[in-house]
């Protein structure tokens, strides 16, 4: 459990930590909207121009920085004393919170489905229909083994391996940076997290809500591996959804 050692850790400023969060979602949706500019003439959905932003900037800049750290820590590019918070809860322990917090955080993201679809349709009517994601009409123009290849694509991508990597990033490297805020420093995490997520300021809620429940997890068990496990399989799950309705075509 978390204590009054936390501070132990190495701190990083507000501003640094801000900038660290914020700056590799900016510039992923940077790109996303370029390469969606270039690609439009290609008989693809968006999500490829997305994934492609994923895959090029936004996971070599979240990997990059933590090796760059890791460099100037190790004098070699390793995670070793960069991605903390990584003591072991014994595994009856470890399935018990992971139930539970599932479970939780599935019926409170339920419950904020109306205020979201609110938000979406109020505050950012402005964006063009595609840069919305999750809205599964855009696909219906699209052939059976286009959706097939990227909704395979995305399981790959942002189902299990971009989860991962953000949660090494977010609450393996960064949270126990702002530790000595205590209890607040999940909180502010959740926020910097959701900020991140710049090319989706349309769930701000949803991804705040989730960033903060993974972040006191860890705050509260020091073990990564939780919000690992838990963010990687709330994402395969939205992301099968997905892929298994366009087999079902």
């Amino acid at each position: 459990m978390a204590s009054n050692t936390d501070t132990e850790f190495p701190q990083f400023s507000l501003i640094r930590t801000f900038l660290l969060s914020v700056l590799p979602g900016v510039l992923s949706t940077l790109a996303f909207l370029l390469l969606q500019r270039i690609l439009a003439p290609l008989p693809y959905p968006p999500l490829l121009a997305f994934l492609l932003a994923i895959l090029l900037v936004d996971l070599p800049l979240l990997i990059g920085l933590m090796l760059y750290e890791g460099k100037r820590l190790n004098g070699r590019y390793s995670l070793e004393g960069i991605v903390l918070y990584r003591e072991k809860v014994p595994w009856k322990r470890f399935a018990l919170i992971f139930a539970g917090a599932f479970i939780v955080v599935f019926i409170v993201l339920n419950s904020l489905t109306p205020l979201n679809t609110l938000i979406s349709e109020g505050a950012f009517s402005w964006l063009p229909q595609w840069m919305f994601l999750e809205e599964q009409s855009q696909y219906e123009a699209y052939g059976k083994n286009v959706l097939v290849l990227l909704f395979t694509l995305q399981l790959l991508l942002t189902g299990i391996l971009l989860p991962w990597i953000e949660e090494l990033y977010f609450r393996g490297y960064l949270l126990p940076r702002i530790s000595r805020y205590r209890l607040w420093a999940p909180l502010l995490g959740g926020l910097f997290f959701a900020l991140y997520h710049f090319w989706a300021l349309y769930g701000f809620l949803t991804v705040f809500l989730l960033g903060s429940v993974l972040g006191y997890i860890v705050w509260w068990t020091r073990d990564i591996r939780l919000s690992i496990s838990l963010h990687v399989f709330a994402n395969t799950l939205v992301r099968l959804m997905f892929l298994m309705a366009a087999l079902a075509l």
